[in-house]
């Protein structure tokens, strides 16, 4: 790829034509952002000399555990920073390969998810989604890469990382995500039938899902539903290149944002 290509911040010259991506905080996530250092304070002023009741919204919270002042910066985490943050205008894979962010989605809605998808979430529930489209290096995988915000207390976020069960949802066509294409690129044309696979990763505690979706940025179909709940096709298969890339970019962002989010370390794929 020509490394004249892409700017300083890792985005494709071609895409400067493009209306402008969200660079910074939703007006909700700004306020939210003054909020959460006010909030943490007060619970860290609190946490000590916690003895009572654990707090309404964190049934799973033991008193006096500092479980609650945890759960707090878990759930702050997405809250204080923007989405470009969260997703980095580039990912590593495989050494020195390399994925260029092309967009951000600004829908952040949980309702872009696939109903199974949510369903597979539990009584936790999602609360938030952030997602962009990436292009490697060779201009020929493209990927949808995402962070869901994780709802429900503390004890049901749990319950969702013993119960997430990476591979073989891995497999079920109906909780694919779906892609983001973004116009004027290579992946302007990356929709929901070129999808060839998909992965996904949950942090230690619940409260994020990463995914990852993958296909070819030549436009080719991916397999039909039950070829693909089959594993049939050979684009299905582990050397295969969107698998492959689906399987990395979902532990990439995880560990991304690990670095912004340190009570998350370590994931489940």
């Amino acid at each position: 790829m020509d490394p004249q290509a892409f700017g300083a911040a890792g985005e494709p010259a071609w895409a400067a034509g493009l209306p402008p991506r969200p660079g910074g905080p939703s007006p909700a996530r700004v306020a939210a952002a003054v909020l959460v250092p006010i909030v943490a304070l007060a619970v860290v002023g609190l946490g000590f000399a916690l003895s009572g009741g654990s707090p309404g919204y964190d049934a799973g919270a033991r008193p006096g555990s500092g479980a609650s002042t945890t759960d707090v910066a878990a759930r702050a985490a997405w809250r204080g920073v923007s989405a470009e943050e969260i997703l980095p205008s580039e990912l590593h894979r495989e050494g020195s390969e390399v994925y260029y962010r092309l967009a951000v989605d600004p829908d952040e809605s949980c309702a872009q998810l696939p109903s199974a998808f949510v369903k597979a979430l539990g009584q936790a529930g999602c609360e938030h989604v952030v997602q962009a489209t990436y292009l490697d290096s060779t201009e020929s995988v493209v990927a949808t890469v995402g962070l869901v915000a994780v709802g429900g207390s503390t004890a049901r976020r749990a319950a969702l990382f013993q119960n997430w069960t990476a591979d073989a949802y891995a497999r079920q066509y109906p909780m694919m995500p779906s892609t983001y294409p973004v116009r004027a690129t290579l992946a302007a044309d990356f929709g929901d039938g070129q999808r060839v696979a998909w992965k996904s990763a949950v942090s230690a505690d619940g409260s994020y899902v990463a995914f990852t979706v993958s296909g070819f940025t030549d436009g080719r179909l991916g397999p039909s539903a039950a070829a693909f709940d089959l594993g049939a096709e050979s684009e299905l298969q582990s050397d295969s290149p969107p698998v492959q890339v689906a399987n990395d970019l979902s532990a990439a962002i995880m560990v991304s944002f690990s670095q912004l989010y340190p009570a998350g370390n370590g994931t489940q794929q």
